[in-house]
């Protein structure tokens, strides 16, 4: 039999010892026989060591797998606790109040971070900051915004503010809470508060389809927005100022006693705190907080404050806008309106008009708080906040009364009725002028200064 048809030689080990054995006949020669016997001791040898090489790669390799550390567990939004320092307790806590920090910026404060939130958070607090001057430069907005976060951060996650996790926490709620909002605006509340545009803006004839997609919508509710055609000498935009919706009564001016006002910036609102239900019988005083977990409950929401008619102008702008989202940088993806430099500018103006006193500003805020929250004990209106300080007063006379009844008499006898002197009741507390634009008033100069991560006092938020 040729080479060629020859079977091919066994390749493992115990195949050659078989083909080894079967070479054992009693026709063999003495010679041949110790050969084979040789070739058997020597193919034994060479599993031995093999084997002994196989172990000894094995104890190396659980060796290695004792000292090296462990591959990180992959980054995502769900999980920025596993960057935490191991000094941090319950990080996933953490991580989780960090993000409800988040979500509540963006329904009270603002719905766009000035710059990139790591950049905020490692930002030192100016002492010098004055709230008077914090829309005039980027850096003194940075500082009005780094004071809000810092308030509104758990306790706990304050000293690990520049770190990386506790950014990028902050930053997923906001950006979990903006997409939620998407999803209740166009979504779950839509069929009410297409109700309500019919109510108020009765030739519009709006349906639930009107909103199906950026052609339907842009056809049927630019002139609400502030549509403003091509013209020979300029290409079409959007005037904020010429929203009708934004007004309570367009009269074709921009009307201060009326911006802010426009009943569906309300309605918008009060959808997003109190859940798709919540705008049922607002203005007929039969709006309830439900018994579910919305923001309202979730955040302690119980007032206006500046950022609310400012935000709810700005989504309500969106809402009818041809855009698909509102997009992270602010800037909307059909109609190029920048949303985030058109919130900025509605929240300047309010702010500066609370500062200065301005009685539209003043009426604004009491007239949401009047829809709203008719029952807030510090609304930001001046005449609510007003009445507040007097019920304070006559609290604080009470209790001086009843402290002064209760002081440590002396050892002197008592005076008889002819020496008897009367005793004069305490006097209450000196009234205080009106507070700044309705605002708790600014700590004194001479007062000892106070942290803006503890206590803020401003036209614009009070701390609850």
């Amino acid at each position: 039999m040729s080479s060629e048809n020859s079977p091919s030689r066994p390749t493992t080990p115990l195949a050659e010892l078989l083909e080894l054995t079967q070479q054992f006949t009693p026709h063999k020669t003495p010679r041949t026989v110790r050969r084979i016997v040789a070739d058997i001791q020597s193919l034994a040898n060479d599993v031995s060591e093999s084997q002994s090489a196989v172990k000894r790669k094995l104890a190396d390799v659980t060796n290695q797998l004792g000292t090296t550390r462990q591959p990180a567990k992959r980054r995502n939004r769900g999980n920025r606790a596993v960057d935490a320092p191991e000094d941090v307790e319950n990080p996933d806590t953490v991580e989780e109040r960090v993000r409800k920090a988040g979500r509540h910026f963006v329904i009270e404060y603002a719905l766009f971070l000035t710059t990139d939130i790591f950049d905020i958070l490692a930002t030192d607090e100016d002492p010098e900051f004055s709230e008077d001057t914090e829309f005039q430069t980027k850096k003194s907005r940075i500082q009005g915004q780094l004071r809000d976060i810092v308030a509104l951060l758990p306790a706990d996650a304050r000293a690990f503010r520049d770190q990386e996790w506790i950014g990028c926490s902050f930053e997923d709620g906001m950006k979990g809470m903006r997409s939620s909002i998407h999803t209740r605006l166009r979504s779950e509340s839509l069929s009410l508060i297409v109700t309500y545009i019919n109510r108020f803006f009765p030739e519009q004839s709006a349906t639930v389809d009107d909103f199906d997609t950026s052609a339907s919508r842009f056809a049927a509710f630019k002139k609400l927005i502030g549509y403003q055609s091509a013209t020979a000498d300029a290409a079409a935009f959007y005037s904020h100022l010429k929203a009708e919706v934004l007004y309570d009564g367009y009269d074709g001016t921009m009307n201060v006693d009326k911006i802010f006002r426009g009943p569906l910036l309300l309605i918008i609102y009060v959808s997003i705190i109190r859940g798709p239900s919540g705008a049922k019988g607002l203005f007929e005083g039969n709006s309830k907080l439900p018994s579910a977990k919305v923001a309202q409950r979730i955040h302690g929401i119980k007032r206006t404050l500046p950022g609310a008619p400012a935000s709810a102008a700005t989504w309500l702008i969106w809402f009818l806008s041809a855009d698909t989202q509102l997009g992270y940088n602010g800037e909307g993806d059909e109609t190029g309106i920048n949303y985030k430099k058109c919130f900025e500018a509605f929240l300047r103006q309010i702010c500066d008009g609370l500062r200065d006193d301005a009685e539209w500003a003043i009426s604004l805020m009491r007239h949401w708080d009047e829809v709203l929250f008719p029952n807030a004990e510090d609304s930001l209106g001046q005449s609510t906040f007003t009445n507040q300080r007097a019920i304070d007063a006559d609290i604080e006379a009470m209790d001086a009364a009843f402290r002064a009844a209760v002081a440590p008499r002396d050892d002197s006898p008592e005076p008889g009725p002819s020496n008897q002197q009367p005793q004069s009741s305490p006097s209450p507390p000196p009234r205080h002028s009106p507070p700044r634009a309705s605002q708790p008033p600014r700590t004194s100069s001479n007062a000892p200064p106070t942290t803006r991560s503890t206590t803020r006092t401003t036209t614009r938020r009070r701390r609850r």
